[in-house]
């Protein structure tokens, strides 16, 4: 029977509706994202990309690049609008400019489709290289949030096959993370507690959503999952900023993220997948302290459909306590 779920967190619903699975589905899979004569993020393409704002050398040939982060070609804000307009606010209709920073992380010189396909000590070197990139931007004082994400697959909106993750600075906090920082903030007016880590604690205490675990991350599926097989990676330590994250942290990230993406590879063949990073904003210490960064894991195997788009709200057809014994034993 369909249940209605809460998330702890944003009091998001969602309803868990697993007989829809079982509906007829008649349409075939996504095209694959494009593959092109040229692919102008392997080694040796480096003149079909802007010059990079950040690379990482080969420690044992430095020559040779792991890791580069360039401007992206088809921006959604510019670091420095080419029409700088004023503001204009005609009754309900306000618009400004809005400048910022959107950039591609290449997450290696090979021509590899899938993250969880890179070495570990690659892994490694591209999660740090996340860190690195958000204190520049964080140093520079002109961003106010910055989100880290990937599209992997054409059904995640991937649009070259080569893997990457882009970083996209905004003068303004996304709605979602306003949400998170609204709702952690009176979870401590209530209860005087981080509602991530309280979270984290009841999560464990069940058991029945946990992926893997150590002294500094859990990954899980949540339990208001809005997709099959959704995961997220939340920090065991009180930590709001991803750019605090320290070297050490970010080895065991790397380690886990790997993990659960290699899990999902094994459990949903191919299956697409956005992975974003969530941060607290720059520059905001009265709020960020109800905030925790984490990576949320969000395969595409069902589409978003018209209840969700029409109402704002979610249905899964998979239990998450079901997607985490399959991720768990592949």
């Amino acid at each position: 029977m369909p249940e209605l779920r809460t998330d702890p967190i944003t009091g998001r619903q969602v309803i868990i509706a697993p007989e829809r699975a079982e509906r007829p589905f008649e349409h075939g899979a996504p095209q694959p994202a494009e593959t092109l004569d040229r692919c102008p993020f392997c080694a040796g393409n480096e003149d079909a990309t802007p010059e990079a704002v950040l690379t990482v050398r080969d420690e044992d040939d430095p020559a040779r690049w792991r890791v580069r982060i360039v401007p992206n070609r088809y921006p959604a804000v510019s670091a420095s609008p080419e029409d700088p307009r004023p503001d204009s606010n005609a009754g309900l209709f306000h618009t400004r400019p809005v400048a910022g920073r959107h950039e591609v992380v290449i997450e290696s010189p090979d021509h590899e489709c899938r993250m969880h396909q890179l070495p570990l000590k690659q892994f490694k070197l591209v999660v740090k290289a996340w860190r690195d990139r958000l204190r520049a931007i964080r140093d520079e004082g002109q961003a106010t949030h910055v989100t880290l994400f990937k599209n992997e697959g054409a059904g995640a909106g991937a649009s070259l096959e080569h893997v990457h993750s882009q970083i996209l600075a905004t003068p303004f906090v996304p709605p979602v993370v306003e949400e998170e920082l609204a709702a952690g903030a009176r979870f401590l007016d209530e209860h005087g507690c981080n509602a991530w880590l309280e979270m984290i604690d009841r999560e464990l205490e069940v058991g029945s959503r946990i992926i893997g675990q150590s002294d500094a991350l859990v990954t899980f599926c949540p339990f208001a999952s809005r997709f099959p097989a959704e995961m997220w990676i939340v920090p065991r330590r009180e930590c709001p900023d991803f750019d605090s994250a320290t070297d050490d942290e970010l080895g065991i990230l790397a380690t886990a993220l790997k993990d659960a993406l290699e899990r999902l590879d094994r459990s949903f063949p191919n299956a697409a997948c956005n992975v974003v990073v969530h941060t607290a904003p720059f520059h905001d210490d009265d709020r960020k302290s109800a905030m925790q960064w984490h990576i949320q894991i969000t395969p595409r195997m069902t589409g978003i459909a018209g209840y969700e788009i029409g109402a704002g709200a979610w249905v899964n057809i998979v239990a998450p306590e079901d997607a985490a014994v399959r991720l768990r034993t592949s």
